[in-house]
């Protein structure tokens, strides 16, 4: 059984916005999964593949040269058992700061083949993750500033537990993709012993493969995000080439998002949206199961936005 592998380093610049604790239960969606792992937002998609396994490993570096700059790691593994079940698991740690979150899940998928006896896929999958998050936040070396309410000087500790489903199709060269984060959300701030609550987020994905000749593909694809806080949806508009030399695959593709930021946060009981426009490159190669990817993103905003891949 084979085992894909993919190693990504990510430098990311990005502006930091003051938000309450319970904000930090979800990790923002950026570029990954346009570099073969959708499973990474998409439930349905544990074991999607019909063999092997396949494992993504992602450290993220950010404002390189700052001292306690945000950092964030990454490790998932999903593939498929037997013809109709996928399993899959991911782990993450996220520290920003005086902030550190980690958090883990595991996911099902149960996958109805549509057809039999044929190497190509048409099939409709069903998935259910369930994941566990522990924050703290240190703020014993902050100013007391009576003004902040979230400034307390002491260390705030809250954790949280979430569900999310989702939906995949895919036919032939065809895959469409749709899944609800935190269709259960249960989170509590052990510190202040207060109940926590985080909006929901419908995610869509869709895309196609167009073979132009036996070396060359194109793939483009959209993918729409909807939050209960936010005042618009966040869409990606994603177009991918594929080039095939013996073993060597190389990629190379262009995304353009625009709308409302879908990792906008609850402050003060009052909503915080920012409408933003982003352009990110990319480019990248696999050989023998491994990959390494590279992207650049530009923000037609005050804020510009660097990434490796």
């Amino acid at each position: 059984m084979p085992i894909y592998i993919s190693v990504k380093l990510l430098l990311f610049f990005y502006l930091i916005q003051t938000y309450s604790s319970f904000g930090q239960f979800q990790l923002p969606i950026y570029k990954d999964y346009l570099t073969d792992n959708y499973f990474l937002i998409h439930p349905a998609m544990a074991g999607a593949q019909l063999e092997g396994v396949k494992v993504r490993i992602t450290h993220r570096s950010q404002w390189q040269g700052v001292s306690n700059a945000p950092s964030l790691q990454t490790i998932n593994a999903h593939g498929r058992l037997g013809l109709k079940s996928g399993i899959g698991t991911a782990f993450y740690n996220d520290k920003n700061g005086f902030q550190n979150q980690v958090g883990a899940s595991v996911t099902y998928a149960h996958h109805i083949n549509l057809i039999l006896g044929n190497r190509d896929i048409h099939q409709l999958s069903f998935g259910l993750s369930a994941g566990v998050i522990n924050n703290n936040h240190d703020q014993t070396q902050f100013a007391p500033d009576l003004s902040d309410p979230l400034v307390q000087g002491n260390k705030m500790k809250s954790n949280g537990f979430h569900m999310d489903f989702g939906l995949t199709y895919i036919r032939y060269q065809f895959y469409t993709h749709l899944t609800l984060r935190n269709l259960i959300f249960k989170g509590k701030n052990i510190s202040d012993n207060i109940n926590l609550d985080k909006g929901k987020k419908w995610i869509a994905s869709a895309g196609h493969f167009f073979e132009l000749n036996e070396s060359t593909k194109l793939e483009p694809s959209v993918m729409v995000q909807i939050v209960d806080y936010a005042n618009l949806p966040s869409i990606d508009i994603n177009m991918k080439s594929h080039h095939f030399l013996n073993n060597l695959k190389l990629s190379f593709g262009a995304s353009y998002r625009f709308g409302t930021q879908p990792n906008a946060n609850t402050f003060a009981g009052e909503n915080l949206n920012q409408d933003h426009k982003q352009l990110t490159l990319l480019t990248g190669l696999q050989f023998k199961g491994f990959s390494f990817f590279y992207t650049y993103t530009h923000s037609f905003e005050d804020i510009q936005i660097a990434a490796i891949q």
